[in-house]
């Protein structure tokens, strides 16, 4: 009984968590033309692909996901009480595991089968979105969190963005981080 009171109670961050999905899917999408519609920003180059690596895809959905997560916590904090620890290690969790889903799968199909496809790497955002989204969704609703565990997301998630912004300009030599059409690495290459 304890359980499904429990749900009840956050139906709305539930709600808000499924609604990432496709939300942040589209957004994703979107994210890849942004640095081009920018003319080459470069402050639009630290929150959007700047060329065609893996690595740099990746930014299409870290950036929103995190302004996602952090909006809606503040949105439906003002409805109802939610655990901020619990949020936020949910919020670290959808994003470890949605860069692990669309490496894996993109490497899987490209390099173990050998296949290029639009559709696939498309299909990739959407896969890793998901993954990262439900597995939240599941950590949110039944895992325990401690202050510890909210100052290690915190900590995650602030190196992750840090990662995303150095990598932008100081981008190691290694295929993760190479522009499959020109062969070069980051904004300065």
């Amino acid at each position: 009984m304890k359980k499904s009171n429990s749900l009840k109670s956050n139906a709305s961050a539930c709600c808000w968590i499924l609604l990432g999905v496709p939300v942040l899917s589209i957004i994703g999408c979107l994210m890849h033309f942004a640095y081009e519609w920018s003319g080459n920003l470069t402050i639009v180059g630290v929150f959007a692909p700047i060329n065609e690596s893996i690595w740099e895809h990746l930014k299409m959905t870290f950036w929103p996901m995190l302004i996602w997560w952090i909006v809606g916590y503040f949105i439906i904090n003002k409805r109802e009480s939610i655990s901020a620890d619990q949020w936020f290690v949910s919020c670290a969790v959808s994003q470890l595991v949605c860069p692990l889903a669309i490496i894996s799968f993109y490497y899987t199909y490209t390099g173990a089968l050998g296949i290029e496809s639009l559709i696939l790497d498309i299909f990739s955002l959407f896969l890793g979105v998901a993954a990262g989204q439900l597995l939240a969704l599941h950590v949110f609703q039944y895992a325990k969190s401690s202050r510890f565990c909210l100052y290690f997301a915190i900590v995650v998630l602030a190196l992750m963005a840090a990662a995303f912004t150095v990598f932008t300009f100081a981008t190691p030599y290694i295929p993760l981080f190479k522009d499959s059409l020109t062969g070069t690495y980051g904004i300065w290459n």
